[in-house]
């Protein structure tokens, strides 16, 4: 064999040996994308999920303390009418006050607060491994060289919904929040 020969050989084994190498690395860069395209979609699903489980525990426990409250009120004003008579005995609810302070069980209310802060917590955690998730995926179609691959595949960013509130856009629309208020004070709107 010639010189020229064998020289044509090592350059067309090499070319040959990294268009084998660039075909990997972007079959590999494409499973990547695809593995986290498809955890995104999952989560967005999951997040969907866990809101509606959010309200659902939220609602069906308000309800109870609701039932528990109406009960409870049924309970005094049946003690009074009791207490008062047929000819309902003036000050007798306040005498039963005075004479039984019964005790509240609070304990379905704290429940209810643990539930809401609890299902809140949870719920804007998967808003965060979400939005985590969409920076990784966004790298991979920003960054060098795996923009280039992707970008010959046709592939591009994904659209996430994060749940957040009208307030919420607004402060960051006007960049401030001058409402400090806890509880919304204001009066009712008279008729």
């Amino acid at each position: 064999m010639s010189k020229g020969w064998i020289i044509a050989l090592v350059v067309g084994g090499s070319l040959a040996l990294v268009l084998l190498i660039l075909a990997v690395y972007a079959i590999g860069v494409n499973n990547k994308e695809a593995r986290l395209r498809n955890a995104i979609t999952a989560k967005q699903t999951d997040n969907t999920n866990e809101y509606d489980a959010m309200w659902k525990k939220i609602k069906q426990s308000a309800e109870v303390t609701d039932g528990q409250k109406e009960a409870l009120r049924q309970i005094f004003v049946d003690h009074a009418k009791a207490r008062a008579g047929e000819g309902g005995q003036k000050g007798a609810l306040a005498l039963w006050i005075k004479e039984s302070c019964p005790n509240v069980d609070t304990s379905t209310f704290n429940n209810l607060m643990n539930i809401i802060t609890g299902s809140r917590d949870r719920f804007t955690m998967r808003q965060k491994e979400l939005l985590d998730m969409k920076r990784e995926h966004d790298n991979m179609i920003d960054t060098f060289p795996s923009s280039m691959i992707l970008g010959f595949l046709g592939r591009a960013k994904i659209d996430v919904v994060i749940v957040t509130s009208g307030r919420t856009k607004e402060a960051f629309r006007t960049g401030e929040d001058d409402d400090t208020s806890v509880f919304d004070r204001k009066k009712p709107a008279e008729k």
